[in-house]
């Protein structure tokens, strides 16, 4: 699950293709290039979107299963490689799909009432990505009294609030962040010597993904390295930079710095450059984003935990046509993760959004 800040425009698949484009090969980041911005694309209603197909929202060649996908800001890299891999899997399986987006990752009443206007439009299936654990969940309600599959992308929805609200979720698509976490923290104890000082830098106090994260690196490098400091950094660029600078400052011995976001990771080993400490503290943070995986090559940060956001978002289509086509679905997909180093930093960065050549991950809902 991408900790992210940044702000986008909600949008049609259709509509947001330069969008998409621009996202995935621009800032990179998990929250973008820089601290956050106000930059997005032009709003598009939901009551006047397309889907995949072109159609008007709603409507579908005959035939055609209609998806609604609704996600977080698709001017975020990570982001919008989930909503291009839903588009390419959609188109793949001839799925009419349409995307509306957060103006930003705190929107939740913005994206509810892009989710009740997709509801009056009515759709065969919803993919929601939101923005925090009960946002969508009123929205929700109608769409599981009249038995239409939701699929819950990246961030988990609260499955106790959801019974309270009389919702039932479908399937539960995204990444296990304890084991994201537990693999940074084997990279961590592979960089660095046993018994040396790390840190962690976190995103926003109580977010239960960066919770997980921290909690699975922790656990993981328990009694082989010694974690001399934890503090939160609100998923910014600019504040996890700021904090890095702090601890290296109060810890010389300092080896390794573990963060839950990308965005944090590049901040970090900015402050760990400037300190001259490049190729002697190692920086390890999860997400794999395309400016990660460049500054791995370049020398910079030893290794990144890839998620692959594409592969959820083709998840999700997949869910929603193998629960359209009265099949026995998964309560819970987890997607898997990869620790990229300089060795396969390369093949990952050409395969992005998409896993690399030999990363193959088969349809778990066939």
């Amino acid at each position: 699950m991408n900790m992210s800040r940044k702000r986008s425009a909600g949008v049609t698949l259709v509509a947001t293709s330069l969008v998409l484009a621009a996202a995935l090969s621009g800032c990179g980041s998990s929250t973008a290039a820089s601290s956050p911005s106000s930059s997005g694309s032009s709003s598009v209603s939901p009551s006047s979107a397309a889907d995949s197909s072109g159609a008007p929202a709603g409507s579908a060649p005959a035939g055609k299963l209609k998806v609604a996908m609704v996600i977080k800001p698709l001017d975020n890299t990570y982001f919008g490689a989930m909503a291009k891999g839903a588009q390419d899997q959609a188109g793949k399986d001839g799925v009419a799909l349409t995307v509306v987006a957060a103006d930003n990752v705190n929107d939740d009443s913005g994206q509810a009432a892009k989710l009740n206007a997709m509801v009056t439009a009515g759709y065969d299936c919803y993919i929601v990505n939101p923005t925090s654990q009960t946002n969508l969940l009123t929205g929700l309600v109608p769409v599981s009294k009249a038995n239409t599959p939701i699929v819950n992308l990246d961030l988990p929805i609260d499955t106790s609030a959801a019974t309270k609200a009389g919702v039932k979720l479908t399937t539960y698509v995204g990444t296990n962040n304890e084991t994201a976490g537990a693999a940074g923290g084997k990279a961590m104890i592979s960089q660095i010597p046993a018994g040396s000082q790390v840190a962690m830098i976190g995103g926003l106090v109580g977010d239960p993904g960066s919770n997980a994260r921290m909690k699975g690196f922790s656990d993981t490098v328990q009694g082989k390295l010694k974690v001399v400091q934890t503090v939160a950094a609100d998923f910014d660029k600019a504040k996890a930079k700021s904090a890095a600078n702090t601890i290296l400052l109060a810890n010389p011995d300092i080896k390794g710095f573990f963060t839950p976001s990308g965005d944090m990771a590049l901040g970090i080993q900015q402050a760990v450059n400037e300190a001259g400490d490049k190729g002697k503290v190692a920086v390890i943070g999860v997400d794999g984003t395309q400016d990660q995986l460049k500054d791995i090559i370049a020398g910079g940060e030893p290794a990144a935990v890839e998620q692959f956001p594409y592969l959820m978002g083709a998840q999700s289509v997949q869910a929603c046509v193998a629960a359209k086509a009265g099949k026995t679905v998964p309560a819970k997909v987890e997607t898997p993760v990869l620790v990229v180093t300089k060795d396969n930093a390369q093949a990952a960065l050409a395969a992005f959004p998409a896993p690399p050549a030999g990363f193959t991950v088969p349809n778990p809902f066939k």
